[in-house]
């Protein structure tokens, strides 16, 4: 993927730009560097900047894109985002559960709102073109995130996986390159065929319709599990910790927890189950890793760190191994994988998370948030349980 720059500093010439890309990150302060946020944002920028130049007319003298990560350290920020979305001719939110709880992504869609909503615009979210950057679990659809959805027709994978993760995985480069076209190609349509006039956008601290934010905890974590024999301080911690910053560079909270039965820490969680197999080499430790996996839900992918490099291996270790394996697939879980490398692990750890948050938002429904029906609706009235502070209509006094 050929990877071209945006706008070095935020437009200010009056010639336009194409388009403004909003993401999920905190109000800037005086200690906030682009370090501070997404990395694959850059690189989502960078590339639907390549798409849309080559889509635009040959003779335009417009800026291509902007977003906050140009603006120099030390600047006006909300004077300068306001030039940006004054400028812009289409405002491209990357929504994810973590835009919908923070208060300055939401600001700064509404100060572009408030732009195009001056008499006489045309369609307020005509101009707007959503993409959806990390799933959503399948309750919290909300009319915005299916317009984010609406974008990838025909490409299951972007529904399930996010456009982050297409961005991140080799394996779904055919799918992000699609998605990059298509999207470029409706930024220069409607720039260049429906282009907005010139209109101030507010300070995002003059929005006099501010939207209120989720709650802080709308994002789904990701729980990476370890089961290992007690007291051992073998590879099980840097595995885990791998597997955590794989999981939040894909956009999840990430929490590793030690796991020795079904205490509920997937209920409302995809994650990885990481077992050491010499758990199972102790008296009775076979039966009891067979009963805490038996009921396992389909969000989370039992991993097999078989260590090669344990002089026990050969002895014993991939032995073990085996057997576990052989449990696991017996017990019905064909998605348990064995790893017995570093690098291997490395390697298959981005398609491991994915693949648990794919069954997660598929299956999940089941098992809402607390507060959320998870029965389905019935036409047969369940008889009212009499109150035993009150006498029962239909029983006769003895009076």
């Amino acid at each position: 993927m050929t990877q071209a720059s945006g706008a070095a500093a935020p437009p200010s010439t009056g010639r336009g730009t194409y388009f403004f890309l909003s993401y999920a990150h905190p109000a800037p302060s005086s200690e906030y560097t682009p370090a501070d946020a997404d990395p694959w944002v850059r690189v989502f920028f960078d590339d639907l900047c390549g798409e849309v130049r080559r889509h635009a007319q040959p003779t335009s003298r417009m800026e291509i894109g902007v977003f906050d990560q140009q603006l120099p350290i030390g600047s006006d920020v909300k004077a300068a985002l306001a030039t940006a979305l004054s400028d812009a001719q289409v405002f491209v939110p990357l929504y994810s559960p973590d835009y919908f709880s923070r208060s300055w992504p939401l600001r700064e869609r509404q100060s572009f709102l408030d732009r195009v909503a001056a008499p006489g615009s045309p369609d307020t979210q005509r101009h707007v073109l959503p993409v959806l950057w990390i799933p959503f679990p399948s309750w919290d659809e909300t009319p915005e995130v299916r317009r984010a959805l609406a974008l990838g027709a025909g490409i299951p994978a972007y529904a399930e996986n996010g456009m982050r993760a297409l961005c991140m995985l080799a394996p779904y480069r055919d799918d992000y390159t699609r998605l990059l076209e298509r999207i470029a190609g409706q930024i220069v349509n409607l720039t260049e065929r429906l282009p907005l006039d010139a209109s101030p956008a507010p300070r995002l601290d003059e929005v006099t319709r501010a939207p209120i934010p989720k709650g802080a905890d709308a994002e789904t974590p990701f729980v990476v599990a370890v089961t290992a024999p007690a007291g051992t301080d073998r590879q099980a911690l840097p595995v885990a910790q791998h597997a955590a910053s794989t999981a939040e560079r894909l956009g999840f909270r990430a929490q590793v927890e030690t796991y020795s039965d079904g205490s509920g820490l997937f209920a409302r969680a995809p994650g990885v189950l990481l077992i050491d197999p010499w758990v199972a080499g102790g008296p009775g430790g076979m039966q009891a890793l067979r009963a805490a996996t038996k009921d396992l839900p389909e969000w989370v992918v039992p991993v097999v760190i078989a260590d090669r490099d344990d002089p026990r291996y050969d002895e014993r270790g991939a032995r073990l191994a085996d057997e576990v394996m052989d449990m696991l697939t017996a017990a019905g879980l064909e998605r348990a994988k064995r790893v017995a490398q570093v690098k291997e692990f490395v390697d298959i750890m981005p398609n491991i998370v994915t693949q648990a948050r794919r069954q997660y938002l598929r299956n999940a429904l089941v098992h809402p948030p607390e507060g959320t029906q998870s029965t389905r609706p019935s036409l047969r009235t369940e008889p009212a349980k009499p109150d035993p502070g009150k006498p029962d209509p239909g029983k006769q006094s003895d009076d």
